[in-house]
């Protein structure tokens, strides 16, 4: 059976509470609010996690597994703070994803060690796909 979005925010509640971050730093939805704001569809007994603007779906994930939801909406959260950290501590002529990326990976460890892996694979793929680059930004 498939915990309700109550319970699914419960979960989200205590990870961020572990990572050090304010309770309620996420709120999940569970109907589209037109914005880009991902929400939660639970259909044929899977865990729908949904992007959508004005309508328009463009991006839709679906997991029979509650760690893997919840692994998808912590590391947009964990993304996000990332991505602040490297702002607040940026390097003129590094690419900024030296800095995003290492502080992604100890977040998601810091929410759940088991995530650690999956994270890294995760920054590995993009890496493989578009190395870092510091040339861009001399």
């Amino acid at each position: 059976m498939l915990a309700n979005i109550n319970e699914i925010q419960k979960h989200v509640d205590e990870i961020i509470l572990r990572a050090g971050f304010p309770k309620h730093s996420v709120n999940l939805c569970s109907a589209p609010i037109g914005d880009g704001t991902p929400y939660i569809s639970f259909e044929n007994n899977a865990y729908n996690y949904i992007y959508s603007e004005r309508g328009y779906e463009f991006s839709r994930k679906i997991t029979h597994s509650l760690n893997t939801l919840l692994y998808w909406i912590m590391s947009e959260f964990a993304y996000k703070i990332a991505c602040q950290y490297e702002l607040d501590h940026r390097v003129e002529g590094r690419d900024g994803r030296r800095i995003v990326f290492p502080k992604f990976i100890e977040i998601m460890a810091n929410m759940n060690p088991a995530w650690e892996l999956e994270a890294r694979n995760e920054i590995q793929n993009i890496l493989a796909e578009a190395p870092y680059d510091d040339s861009l930004y001399l």
